[in-house]
């Protein structure tokens, strides 16, 4: 599913995965903020992860990574109180707007679980010349692979 909307300039990505790892594993990897993330996540370098602070169903992390525009990073709020899901809410970032948010949910399957990336992006200064690229479906190629990527990831270390 892809969609833009227009009115807001909003772009919106959302994928869905299968995987055999259950819903609690991918739900744990979500929230692993050490080394190890820059392995799960193909966008996240080790150099630019740092956990701001911590606490009981939150952290305050940032992330970023050099892209072909420069490079990109983004301080995120992670929120998992509620079960099923990791919402992470930009606090502040060099190309999203405070607001734009990443989300993985994950469902028990009989063997397994489904899992759904849902990221929502409001652009700002150098990041609309990413804009382009949701519609043409570019931006959502590239999400379903990086979720593609964490699934592998977290497989083969159940």
């Amino acid at each position: 599913m892809r969609r833009w909307n227009r009115i807001e300039g909003m772009p919106t990505v959302h994928v869905r995965d299968v995987t055999s790892s259950t819903a609690e594993k991918v739900l744990a990897a979500a929230i692993d903020f050490s080394p190890r993330r820059a392995e799960m996540w193909p966008d996240v370098h080790v150099e630019y992860l740092d956990v701001h602070d911590s606490g009981d169903g939150w952290a305050e992390v940032s992330e970023g990574n050099p892209w072909p525009i420069g490079y990109v990073w983004e301080r995120l709020r992670y929120d998992w109180s509620e079960p099923g899901r990791v919402l992470g809410i930009v606090v502040e970032s060099n190309i999203f707007r405070s607001g734009s948010s990443w989300e993985i949910r994950a469902e028990p399957l009989d063997a397994g679980s489904t899992v759904e990336l849902i990221g929502i992006r409001h652009l700002k200064g150098k990041g609309w010349l990413l804009a382009p690229f949701f519609p043409l479906g570019s931006a959502r190629k590239t999400v379903a692979s990086h979720l593609h990527h964490f699934l592998g990831y977290v497989e083969s270390h159940d």
